[in-house]
């Protein structure tokens, strides 16, 4: 964004930058703490909306003008963005929505769907072989898990951290699946950097530290390896009720964990499951839609059937794929999980982008990689996607007609 406001300025245009932050995520507390009780009423996607539009107001009063107001924004702010020009068209000029998920699901199934394809994609460093260790790993995992003496090898095998009052944590199923469920590994599908230098820090590194090993080390051996390499010293933390009680506390509020928990039990659900029947690379069946709606009626008191009818309750508010408005721009990459849910080109659940609505891939990027710093390792699809946007946003910028796209 930064980029983009500095070329529209050397280009003659008088631009203003200003980041807005969304209230309970910050400072911004509009009743002074991050309760539940104050969250019920204060924290929405609505009402960042309106924080935006009330912000765009008052600039223009204060500064006795009405300029062309673009919005930008990645993930869940890239869906602020968007329905700030869908809700406020007189106000919002325009917007960029980078990699949103505008479709709300309580069940996000594809997420660790699309994490098996990204390990198995050759461009950015994957395999098929990579895929195969990750998931025959897991279901040797998953095996263990059924006995006790299984279970107790793998506390030893993966330096699981103890908790008090049980000999073996990982004897409970919530422990279990907060072990398993969501990998034994750290594999940045949605955060791929090409070009970091650390130590297993992208998809390619992290394949070929698995696939380095003896003929005779099996799956699962290579995921204690790399596992031990991440994980350092520390042990991994499994401890469910711990978990709750800190999600219950305000200690939780840190970088808005808490924040966004509660949006999506009460708005969107997004809830990264991996199912029997899927094809998440993962150990298949410990992580139940039912372990996400527990935390949310154990957190904030909201059951099953509200979080499911939020879901549905937001893409009837915001149309979901079926945005109705215009001049907005989304744009997703293709390593990138929440693309599944986005407006893109190719998705068949949405409408084909038009010059109103456009849409486009960025190859070989992960989760809006092209709004981060510019930097001299940055790909040649992440600048060309940029002067896309550059070349989008100053198209409109040049309309005068508020109905023309």
């Amino acid at each position: 964004m930064i980029e983009l406001a500095s070329n529209l300025a050397d280009a003659g245009k008088d631009v203003m930058l200003y980041a807005i932050e969304h209230r309970y995520y910050g400072l911004s507390l509009p009743r002074g703490d991050m309760t539940s009780s104050n969250y019920n009423v204060y924290l929405s996607s609505h009402n960042a909306i309106l924080d935006v539009s009330t912000f765009v107001e008052m600039q223009n009063e204060k500064f006795e003008t009405k300029p062309k107001w673009v919005t930008f924004g990645g993930s869940y702010p890239g869906m602020v963005s968007a329905w700030s020009r869908l809700l406020f068209p007189d106000l919002i000029w325009a917007s960029v929505s980078n990699s949103s998920p505008v479709q709300a699901k309580l069940n996000m199934n594809e997420y660790n769907d699309y994490v098996g394809k990204v390990l198995s994609d050759e461009d950015i460093g994957g395999s098929q072989e990579c895929l195969d260790v990750v998931a025959e790993g897991h279901e040797q995992i998953k095996e263990q898990l059924s006995t006790s003496s299984g279970q107790e090898g793998l506390v030893a095998e993966f330096n699981v951290c103890e908790i008090d009052g049980l000999d073996n944590p990982l004897s409970v199923d919530r422990n279990a699946q907060l072990f398993a469920g969501d990998g034994v590994i750290y594999v940045p599908a949605q955060e791929n950097d090409p070009s970091c230098t650390g130590d297993l820090c992208n998809v390619k590194k992290i394949c070929e530290s698995l696939l380095d090993g003896p003929e005779t080390e099996s799956a699962m051996d290579k995921l204690v390896r790399v596992a031990a390499a991440q994980n350092g010293d520390g042990c991994v933390t499994v401890d469910w009720e711990s978990q709750i009680s800190l999600l219950k506390s305000l200690a939780a509020t840190a970088g808005g964990t808490r924040s966004w928990l509660f949006q999506t039990c009460n708005e969107f659900g997004f809830y990264q499951t991996c199912e029997e029947d899927s094809s998440c690379p993962y150990a298949k069946g410990l992580h139940p839609l039912n372990q996400d709606l527990e935390m949310c009626s154990s957190v904030f008191g909201i059951d099953a059937d509200t979080v499911s009818n939020n879901v549905d309750a937001s893409n009837d508010f915001y149309g979901g794929w079926n945005v109705d408005s215009s001049r907005i721009l989304f744009v997703n990459g293709d390593v990138d999980p929440w693309s599944t849910l986005a407006i893109t080109s190719t998705n068949p659940e949405v409408p084909d982008p038009t010059k109103c609505l456009p849409a486009f891939w960025v190859d070989q990027a992960s989760h809006h990689f092209w709004t981060h710093e510019v930097l001299p390792t940055d790909s040649d699809y992440v600048n060309e996607s940029r002067k896309k946007i550059w070349k989008q946003v100053d198209q409109w910028l040049q309309l005068d007609d508020a109905g023309a796209c």
